[in-house]
Order: C-alpha cells, then sequence, then structure tokens
C-alpha cells in the first residue's frame, strides 16, 4: 500500500498496476480491455477541456499556465516587425533588408523554441475559466495554496483480490471522508447525468475508487462527483453516489478483478461469442400505413 499526495500524471501512469479507466472494459469483453491498454485514446474537444479543468482547479494555476494556452493570444509565429523589436532589445544588429528566416537565426540560434503546451481556442479559453470560476464558489474548490492542492491528485497503490490496483483520485477529503470527482458535462441535470454515470460506468469508478481510499486510510468514505456544465453560465451540481450504485458498481468491479485474475492465468483473452440475434423497430417507430383500395364501383 501506498499514497503519493499530488502525483503528476506521468509518474502515475508509467507506475505497475491496473486502473479503473481499463478495467471496466473487461466487462465488455478481455480483448477489448487488452485493445485499451495497446490503443493510445485520442482526446475529444471536451475531454481536452475537462483535462485542462482539472489542471486549473486541482493543480493550480501555474501548473495550468504551464500546460495550456489561449492559441488566440500565444503560439503564434512572430512578425518580421516583432523579431527585429525583439532583436533590438538584446542589442543584436541585423540588416534592414533580412527576411524572416535570417532574423529568426539570428533570434534563435540555438534552434526555434518548442512550444509543449496544449493550445486551446479562444472560446475553449474562456470555458475552462469560467468553470473553474463556478466550481471556487464552493468551499472545497475555493483553496489556491499547498496544502489544498496536496490533497489532490492523489495516487493509491494497493493490491485487491491478490491484484495490482492503482487509482489517481481528483480529491481526497479525509476528514470528512470523501472522495471528490470533477466531472465536465453538457448538463448538470440530475437525469441526463444519471445516464452520463451510466453510459460510462462512472459507477464502477465510484466503486473502485472508493475502494482504494477506504483500504488506504481505514476509514469509511463517500464518493461524489462534483459536476459543472462546459457552458455558461456553468451550472454546478454535487451528487453522491448512493448506496444502490456503490453496490452495483463493486458487484463489476469485483467481477472485472475476477475476469482479470482469470486471464492472466490462462493468457487467454478472448473477445466477445459472435451471435445470431433479430432486429426489430423501436417503440417510437410508426410502419408506413398502406391506404385502402378504392373500390371499383362499376
Amino acid at each position: 500500500m501506498e499514497i503519493r499526495w499530488n502525483e503528476a500524471d506521468w509518474d502515475y501512469r508509467r507506475e505497475v498496476g491496473v486502473n479503473q479507466s481499463s478495467l471496466k472494459k473487461i466487462l465488455e469483453s478481455p480483448a477489448h480491455y487488452q485493445s485499451a491498454l495497446k490503443n493510445k485514446l485520442i482526446p475529444t474537444p471536451a475531454m481536452k477541456m475537462g483535462t485542462a479543468l482539472h489542471a486549473l482547479v486541482l493543480d493550480g494555476q501555474k501548473a495550468f499556465e504551464g500546460s495550456y494556452f489561449d492559441r488566440k493570444k500565444e503560439g503564434k509565429d512572430l512578425t518580421v516587425a516583432e523579431m527585429k523589436e525583439a532583436l533590438d532589445k538584446k542589442n543584436i544588429s541585423y540588416k534592414n533588408s533580412a527576411k524572416k528566416a535570417e532574423l529568426e537565426e539570428l533570434l534563435y540560434p540555438k534552434g526555434k523554441p518548442i512550444d509543449r503546451r496544449t493550445g486551446l481556442s479562444q472560446e475553449e479559453y474562456a470555458d475552462v475559466l469560467g468553470m473553474a470560476e463556478s466550481l471556487r464558489r464552493l468551499e472545497w474548490y475555493a483553496g489556491t495554496d499547498a496544502t489544498y492542492i496536496k490533497r489532490n491528485e492523489v495516487s493509491i497503490y494497493l493490491d485487491y483480490m491478490e491484484v495490482p490496483f492503482k487509482a489517481r483520485l481528483d480529491s481526497v477529503l479525509v476528514e470528512e471522508g470523501i472522495v471528490l470527482d470533477l466531472k465536465t458535462t453538457d448538463s448538470a441535470e440530475p437525469e441526463l447525468f444519471t445516464k452520463k454515470v451510466v453510459g460510462l460506468g462512472y459507477d464502477f469508478q465510484a466503486a473502485a475508487y472508493t475502494v482504494a481510499a477506504e483500504q488506504a486510510f481505514g476509514k469509511p468514505f463517500r464518493f461524489m462527483f462534483a459536476a459543472v456544465e462546459r457552458r455558461a453560465p456553468y451550472t454546478v451540481a454535487i451528487y453522491e453516489a448512493d448506496e444502490v450504485m456503490q453496490l452495483e458498481g463493486r458487484r463489476k468491479f469485483d467481477e472485472a478483478i475476477r475476469l482479470y485474475k482469470e486471464c492472466e492465468a490462462s493468457g487467454n483473452w478472448p473477445g466477445k461469442e459472435i451471435t445470431i440475434g433479430s432486429l426489430s423497430y423501436p417503440s417510437w417507430y410508426k410502419p408506413i400505413e398502406t391506404p385502402e383500395p378504392i373500390e371499383d364501383v362499376f
């Protein structure tokens, strides 16, 4: 058992251990799990915004600015006039007739620096700032000091059912016994957000992270989602995974671990069985009405 406070994502990813985001795929089939491990997930714009929000709210302004920038304001090549101005400030002489490539060689003698940060559109950048501001109305997200940052992005490494398992929890409030998970969403309305929870397997995550926290700290924990809408006015809602959801998520988690152990021991990771099924129209489908034939009156 090991707890690492505010661990960087790249440090967490290189450590050995099964994680919930890949493991839940095994419930579709063991082959789906293997595919999730081998194929890098291409982030959607919504996922990119969610990761940026996590950096800003959980790791702080400095970490956010070191990883993201507004493409409207930054990231553009300097114009010839701007390069000449930069060279003047460094007291580097140049020919007035110098072309852009020549000026770049003078300005960047060791090669043009590469900005490895992720660029966000002006709208995306503004939405991330708006979501962060809305979340900070909550005391749980209002902190900025080292103590606040330390209890975020908490990695837990443990053996569960004899399987090395790792979890990276957004926020752990040890005294309150709460695991807090930040989610961006199109709608924070209960019915729509619940569909997202079920569809994306957040119940599985809730159970897995609750297990990790309880084993790490030796006390009961509640799991709560902090859902924030991606568009203004950035509505925030807090939802607790109730007992029924936790029990069902735990059943899924335990079954996934069991399947993992079985496949790991056998070295066989089968896909879904091929079946023959039938398709029927859904209840909302209305068949085309065939008009009644007109009787011949003659």
